[in-house]
């Protein structure tokens, strides 16, 4: 960090003549290491104390002393204090995978610990044009390839097709004030552009205000409504790797951002979802993502344990894989509903509760400060 320092000085008569022009001098301040804790500055303080008693008296012995101070100095205290710091900030953050990847890459140098910036050619208006434009395409495409069929097929291949449920999930079950303060306080501490006070704040005062936060989540879970002012969105454009040339559209991902209270009404009804979906068996088998001990690495040991497999047997194996663009942006709502009420067995108010979340959802994209139109 640079400082500029001017000297205010108004000169008069014979001595405006004579006196130079100000000079600016430039001061650099050195940023101290965020490890720098008090038993650190005690021994630095220390240390150049006994470097300038070497200095007066030039003797051997003061020298050795200097370099013993020096050596558990640098090479033990700062080594402490620096691992202290990082093991605490990483168990802080154990839930936030991407600040622990930042964390990483900056400690080795990596090329992505760097943040890069949106230029200021680039308004967020465009983002939005961009973004909207590339789904619109992505659905016109989809249209051209399925081929279109009359309604009285379509409806005699989803009556084939559907499985009538003997287990339905009519409504929800309302929340005590323990299930929502183990949900509030494992939620990550970011904060939205739309969040009325930060959300560490409100993790802080929620003891005072739990009441009328646990009304307003049951008042949902009944009634089957989510209010208007949780179904708007923040678009942060990410760039999808540091080496893209930040000036060029398509080498933005769009992440959305929604209040923070509007995410804890969400996992309350995930949570009831979840179970639903789990004791009726609703899962299917080879699904890896959005559920506990199936992820990607779970994924992948599987196929790897099927082509072994097969290999031992003396068979050839052929692997298809599918990626599919902006597969969750282009998910049909109605498709969706049908199927959790066909399928899933999602009935009456909870039904609604899914209708009211889905429909009149805005967003809008943030850049630099500014605010694009709200779609």
């Amino acid at each position: 960090m640079t400082t500029l320092l001017m000297m205010p000085y108004k000169p008069s008569g014979l001595h405006s003549m004579l006196l130079p022009p100000l000079k600016p001098k430039f001061v650099r301040q050195n940023r101290v290491a965020p490890w720098f804790n008090a038993e650190t500055r005690s021994l630095k303080q220390e240390t150049r104390k006994l470097e300038r008693e070497w200095r007066r008296s030039g003797s051997e012995q003061s020298l050795d002393i200097w370099k013993h101070s020096l050596l558990n100095y640098k090479k033990k205290a700062l080594r402490r204090a620096r691992s202290q710091y990082y093991s605490t900030l990483i168990s802080e953050n154990g839930n936030n995978p991407r600040f622990l990847f930042s964390t990483i890459a900056r400690l080795t140098r990596s090329q992505s610990s760097v943040e890069p910036h949106v230029p200021v050619s680039l308004s967020s208006d465009d983002f939005l044009t961009f973004f909207d434009s590339q789904i619109s395409n992505i659905r016109h495409k989809l249209n051209q390839v399925i081929p279109t069929i009359s309604p009285e097929q379509a409806e005699a291949v989803e009556m084939e097709a559907s499985i009538e449920t003997s287990v339905t999930l009519d409504c929800f079950t309302i929340v005590d004030q323990v299930k929502i303060t183990s949900i509030i306080t494992s939620s990550k501490s970011s904060t939205c552009l739309l969040d009325p006070i930060p959300t560490r704040l409100f993790k802080e005062t929620f003891p005072l205000i739990n009441d009328p936060i646990l009304t307003m989540i049951n008042a949902s879970l009944e009634t089957g409504y989510v209010s208007q002012s949780f179904k708007y969105a923040v678009v942060k454009p990410l760039l999808k790797k540091p080496s893209l040339d930040p000036s060029i559209l398509a080498n933005y991902r769009p992440i959305s951002n929604l209040p923070f209270f509007s995410k804890i009404l969400e996992r309350v009804v995930v949570k009831q979802l979840y179970c639903h979906l789990q004791d009726n068996s609703h899962f299917e088998d080879f699904q890896s993502g959005f559920r506990p001990h199936h992820s990607t690495e779970t994924a992948l040991v599987r196929v790897s344990n099927d082509l072994l497999l097969a290999s031992e047997k003396g068979l050839l194996s052929f692997l298809v894989l599918l990626d599919l663009s902006a597969a969750f942006d282009t998910i049909d709502h109605g498709i969706l509903l049908h199927r959790l009420e066909q399928d899933i067995g999602i009935r009456g108010s909870a039904l609604q509760w899914f209708k009211s979340y889905l429909s009149d959802r805005y967003q809008f994209v943030n850049v630099n400060g500014h605010s694009s139109q709200c779609t």
